[in-house]
């Protein structure tokens, strides 16, 4: 990945150093503070690793306990993420000309950064978490910024005095819905699932509005993707009248110490624009080649974006929760598509003609396994 001169000078001036592995990542973070929070960093880690996290206000809390753990952690976790964002931040400048916004700042490393790129701007971040907040502003003065502010608030209730040109959210819908989309399933009809997804985020996507001028732009960066939850958001944003511009819309990857995420980056705007769905459509569309089969998010883009008329769903339910989906549809070069998906996989076949028997006997195999005793099968079709 090329980056920018700017992003890299900016990234050692602020201390976002290139972390090889957990060990390294402990041993500096121990330097650079103390052996106990060090300590007490990597079990929560590790909790939250094996889901038992003690929350995230707790974590930033923690990570915030003052700013060189706060930027030494963003390093750590979220480094090769800053440098995508700031390669956005440079190619987009007509979005940083007036008055900005950045929702969920955290210690304020990107904030801070359009303020340097852009001084003409002015720009707020806010965040809940006062130790965040306080860091962000230590930061600001650090690096000699006037024209940018931090409030502490929750960006539910936040209302600023002058509407914005921009609003960011960077990583943000990840932390700020937690609550409200941890239980969301993972699979299922997409209409209905994605549906859900726009009902936990609208009060955000209300938030996000409200401090919107008309015509005014959206920029995020989020954790939920194609795979499920960023149609979800895209459509929250609808709602309040804020259209995607499918042009600029994308996906992107970043690596962090331990793995590499992927991420939705949205562009949208308070005016008229595409459709929720017609830009999810024309981001996958272009790595998409009908008769493949496909694992992952492409599998279901797939089912829905290549099946020609009517798609018939099994939905495997224990309880109400949904355990197993399957689904086969023809498509539109005349093939036989074949789904399948648990809280473990999403994966697509396309089958001719002359294999057709075999692949429904599989499936009729496949369902047999749920007995009627135990469990529920939902059978119905949709229409694409």
């Amino acid at each position: 990945m090329k980056v920018y001169e700017q992003v890299e000078t900016y990234m050692q001036k602020v201390g976002l150093k290139y972390i090889k592995n957990s060990n390294e990542f402990i041993a500096g973070l121990a330097y650079r503070t103390d052996k106990n929070y060090a300590t007490r960093v990597a079990t929560e880690l590790n909790a939250r690793g094996t889901g038992h996290s003690s929350g995230n206000a707790v974590f930033y809390k923690m990570k915030n306990e003052s700013l060189e753990a706060s930027i030494y952690i963003s390093a750590a976790f979220d480094g090769g993420l800053f440098r995508h964002l700031g390669n956005l931040i440079i190619d987009n400048p007509q979005l940083f000309s007036g008055r900005v916004i950045d929702m969920g700042c955290d210690c304020g490393i990107v904030t801070c950064f359009i303020a340097q790129m852009y001084p003409e701007c002015k720009i707020t971040g806010v965040d809940i978490n006062e130790s965040a907040v306080e860091n962000a502003k230590k930061l600001a003065q650090r690096l000699e910024l006037s024209n940018v502010d931090f409030v502490c608030c929750d960006v539910y209730e936040y209302s600023a005095e002058e509407k914005a040109d921009t609003v960011c959210s960077f990583r943000g819908l990840l932390d700020i819905c937690f609550a409200k989309t941890s239980s969301l399933p993972f699979f299922g009809e997409r209409g209905k699932r994605e549906n859900m997804y726009c009902e936990a985020f609208s009060d955000y996507a209300k938030a996000v509005g409200d401090n919107l001028k008309e015509s005014g732009n959206v920029l995020s960066v989020e954790r939920y993707t194609a795979d499920y939850g960023w149609l979800g958001w895209m459509l929250a944003l609808e709602n309040q009248g804020i259209y995607t511009n499918h042009e600029k819309c994308m996906e992107m990857r970043a690596s962090d110490i331990s793995s590499v995420k992927d991420y939705s980056v949205t562009f949208a705007q308070k005016s008229d624009g595409f459709r929720a769905v017609d830009t999810l459509n024309s981001v996958l569309s272009k790595n998409f080649k009908s008769g493949t089969g496909y694992d992952g998010y492409m599998a279901e883009f797939a089912l829905y974006y290549d099946a020609d008329g009517e798609i018939k769903f099994y939905d495997v339910f224990d309880g109400e929760k949904i355990i197993h989906q399957f689904a086969c549809a023809k498509s539109q070069n005349g093939k036989y598509m074949y789904y399948d998906a648990n809280s473990n996989k999403k994966k697509i076949k396309y089958i001719n003609a002359k294999k057709k028997e075999n692949a429904d006997k599989n499936l009729t195999d496949n369902l047999s396994v749920y007995n009627s005793e135990k469990y529920k099968i939902d059978e119905y079709y949709t229409t694409v």
